[in-house]
């Protein structure tokens, strides 16, 4: 993976954009607070403390880059003596062994019936492997988690089904990947040793003299670019002790081949082996700053595919495998599930019509500006400053009364960049009526 000038930054999209915006509790459908309030404190005190070094976002950024690496991430989860709740660690996956599925072994879990909304225990027999962690001669036994026994339990995560260990999405590009690191470094060599090909160079009747032989070791790289070689020979003696008769000395130099290597060779390979990557990741070029043809509409609806076909079923697959299936229902959580949150895409247009709609109906208040305005202009307004009858005004009513208020800046287009506008107006005007300074 390090070979590669691309993988990196594919996976440093993935963690980003899986895992960056944090995690957030919801309720499962038909509860509340009424209903669940303390499935939810405990929730919220299990994340706050299953490891006091990382946090969770954090762990899950370093397991979604394990399983892109090589195919197979681990959670080791244990159970500090006396405490209420696990501890749960990130394995580095280059320790990690396992054993063949040969015992049977017995899971018990508990699960939330939907339509009974009742907690059952259920249990299956299952064929599970052991897993070792192997670092030097130090070696520490996991069990599966959920199944019987004395050692620390482990949650194994993997892509594909051929084999224990998993392999990376990538993994059918590898060719390409090496292909590609061997081409760049073809043209390092390229770059380093000059524009010189492959040559035999023969001596008829004599032999190059020590400094020729000096000079020829040193024609190659930069240095030896726009230069002159000299080369020098002594013709063989044939004549005897009083004939000083040398032999005519010839030097000749023939091609061992016709390539001549053109400048950034494989260059077109290189950015092919790319496409090749990126398309197994499933990613638009401009997540990982390959394009910059974009404008705002494609770069909206690459993000928008993005979201909605690789890191929205990211989210769910990675936080039901280890917190909502597993960890949660083993600490008696069952109303309550954690979930990864994501970015806000909401396509320019969609957003105009609806605002528009309900604008021109009178469904929109002054109150529901408020949500808008903190978003646009990074701030947090105090509704408590204003009275509910001004809160609850319809916009219509405002605007047909202030037409100063749909003032528009030559240089703003953004609906919602005008809604804010309206909204801090309004604001600043409510203020100075009541005498306050926001």
């Amino acid at each position: 993976m390090k070979n590669s000038n691309i993988i990196p930054q594919c996976i440093e999209a993935y963690k980003r954009n899986i895992a960056g915006y944090g995690i957030a509790l919801e309720y499962l459908p038909g509860e509340n607070d009424a209903t669940a309030i303390d499935d939810w404190n405990r929730a919220e005190k299990f994340l706050e403390t299953c490891n006091l070094e990382d946090s969770p976002e954090e762990i899950i950024g370093m397991l979604i880059e394990d399983l892109e690496s090589c195919g197979m991430a681990d959670v080791e989860v244990a159970w500090p003596q006396g405490s209420e709740y696990p501890t749960i660690y990130r394995m580095k996956p280059q320790y990690i062994r396992c054993t063949t599925e040969s015992n049977v072994s017995t899971i018990k879990r508990k699960r939330r019936i939907k339509s009974t909304k009742k907690i059952e225990e259920f249990s299956q027999n299952i064929y599970a492997r052991r897993y070792a962690m192997k670092r030097g001669q130090s070696v520490v036994w996991f069990r599966l988690f959920g199944t019987e026994g004395e050692d620390n339990q482990i949650i194994p995560l993997r892509f594909g089904n051929d084999g224990p260990y998993g392999e990376p999405r990538w993994f059918g590009n590898t060719p390409g990947v090496v292909g590609s690191r061997e081409a760049e470094e073809l043209n390092v060599s390229y770059f380093s040793n000059g524009r010189m090909l492959s040559m035999i160079l023969t001596v008829t009747n004599g032999r190059l003299t020590k400094q020729s032989m000096e000079l020829l070791k040193n024609v190659k790289g930069s240095q030896s670019q726009g230069g002159i070689l000299y080369l020098e020979a002594k013709g063989e003696e044939t004549g005897g002790p009083l004939d000083e008769k040398v032999e005519k000395v010839a030097i000749k130099l023939d091609k061992l081949n016709d390539l001549l290597q053109q400048d950034a060779l494989f260059l077109d390979y290189g950015k092919e082996k790319k496409a090749d990557i990126l398309s197994s990741f499933r990613l638009p070029p401009i997540l990982v700053g390959q394009s910059s043809d974009y404008n705002r509409a494609t770069a909206q609806a690459a993000l928008r595919f993005a979201e909605e076909q690789i890191f929205e079923p990211y989210r769910k697959w990675i936080m039901d495998e280890i917190f909502n299936k597993r960890l949660f229902p083993t600490i008696g959580i069952f109303r309550v599930k954690a979930t990864l949150r994501g970015p806000r895409i909401i396509d320019p247009e969609d957003r105009k019509q609806l605002l528009d709609f309900i604008a021109d109906r009178g469904i929109m208040l002054v109150r529901d500006l408020i949500p808008i305005a903190e978003e646009v202009l990074d701030t947090t307004v105090d509704e408590s400053k204003y009275t509910e009858e001004y809160l609850d005004t319809p916009i219509v009513q405002m605007i047909n009364s202030q037409p100063a208020l749909m003032t528009k800046d030559s240089d703003t287009d953004d609906i919602q960049d005008q809604v804010a506008m309206i909204a801090k107006r309004l604001l600043r005007q409510s203020d100075q009526e009541a005498g306050i300074h926001v």
